[in-house]
């Protein structure tokens, strides 16, 4: 399309825009769409998807600023871009979407669950005078869950990877020397293990080290899977 005829376009639509005669339907079109409208000789299908989510309805993240990204028009106005353009969704009706406020409860309320009952865990695990197991986590993959359940990241970690910290020794897998880990409790490991899955399996058994033929029963428990 030329720009002259790109010119006509939008006069005619600012012509229907300046109609007084009341419209019974009022459409909104994303103000993006609009600029490229205004902008260029193809602006392509009206996209509304700028400010709609996936359920049609508006994000709630976005429901404060509605104004700088949606322009209503008059039916006739709407009519006119639509058969010349198509596209869409035809949007009549502005709502914050109920699914995604749900979705955002629900995520922060996990974030909570996470994040207390870690803390709780990590505090018993600290008032431990001498654990018989540590679990090793990477701090790599921590660093990434921390910033979910603080609420700097939107999404949660994918399963927890250790592959980076472990170190096959012997058949045995053990945590590799200067890796970027942290220690955790086994309650603390069980806890976010249910959750997000992943591993390998990664522990250390600060005890086995001080034990001696006359303390057979440290020896001995030091190899057990208590829980601490």
């Amino acid at each position: 399309k030329s720009n002259e005829e790109a010119l006509k376009d939008r006069r005619r639509v600012t012509g229907l825009l300046s109609v007084t005669e009341p419209s019974l339907l009022q459409f909104y079109v994303s103000r993006q769409w609009l600029n490229k409208f205004k902008t260029f000789a193809e602006p392509g299908p009206i996209s509304n998807d700028n400010f709609l989510c996936s359920h049609g309805g508006v994000p709630p993240a976005k429901a404060a600023f509605m104004d700088d990204l949606v322009v209503m028009l008059p039916q006739n106005a709407w009519d006119h871009l639509y058969s010349r353009y198509g596209g869409g969704p035809a949007v009549n009706h502005l709502y914050v979407c109920h699914t995604c406020q749900t979705e955002i409860e629900k995520l922060e309320k996990r974030r909570r669950t996470e994040l207390d009952m870690f803390v709780r865990l990590n505090k018993a695990f600290q008032e431990e005078e001498s654990p018989l197991i540590i679990y090793c986590i990477s701090m790599q993959w921590f660093r990434e869950w921390e910033g979910f359940v603080k609420g700097k990241d939107n999404d949660p970690p994918g399963p927890i990877d250790n592959s980076k910290i472990a170190i096959n020794k012997n058949g045995h897998l053990t945590l590799r020397q200067g890796a970027d880990s942290g220690q955790i409790s086994e309650e603390t490991w069980n806890f976010l293990h249910s959750i997000h899955g992943g591993g390998p399996l990664v522990t250390v058994r600060p005890n086995v080290s001080h034990t001696n033929a006359s303390h057979p029963e440290l020896e001995a428990s030091s190899q057990s899977k208590e829980k601490i």
